[in-house]
């Protein structure tokens, strides 16, 4: 493998670790602090931004990077790249509802209605989606079956 190879693999492990890990935080504070009375507008909203500036970019180059990494060194008809492919399409799919969702959710922070605790509910299901598509790519990227 060459030198180009090498370098757009640190590139996406890096953008991987950011993009990625960024998000997994932001998990984190949204279970903790997204329905807090005082805070959780405040912090609905930051998530919101991360999601857009951080972690969805991030998922882009991801595939940026990959599919340049994929073909100067495996052929697109790799069973392990295929699935891949389609497991990142679920992810933004599942990364695009779950932002829905979480905008709905700050919109009707302070309410404490039924309508609040279904899109609390479904932003943090679809962001575990999403954390599992991202570990389903990640074993196909690592053990390549």
């Amino acid at each position: 493998m060459g030198a180009t190879y090498m370098w757009l693999k640190l590139l996406h492990i890096i953008i991987a670790v950011v993009a990625l890990g960024t998000s997994a935080g932001l998990g984190i504070v949204l279970e903790f602090y997204g329905n807090d009375a005082a805070h959780g507008s405040f912090v609905l909203r930051t998530i919101e931004r991360m999601v857009l500036l951080v972690v969805l970019p991030g998922y882009v180059l991801m595939l940026a990077t990959g599919l340049w990494m994929a073909s100067l060194a495996w052929p697109f008809t790799a069973r392990w790249i295929q699935l891949a492919l389609g497991l990142w399409v679920v992810g933004i799919a599942c990364l695009a509802c779950s932002l829905v969702s979480l905008r709905k959710q700050r919109r009707l922070h302070g309410t404490g209605g039924y309508a609040y605790v279904r899109y609390a509910i479904g932003s943090r299901v679809l962001g575990a989606a999403f954390g599992l598509v991202v570990v389903g790519i990640l074993y196909l990227m690592v053990f390549k079956p």
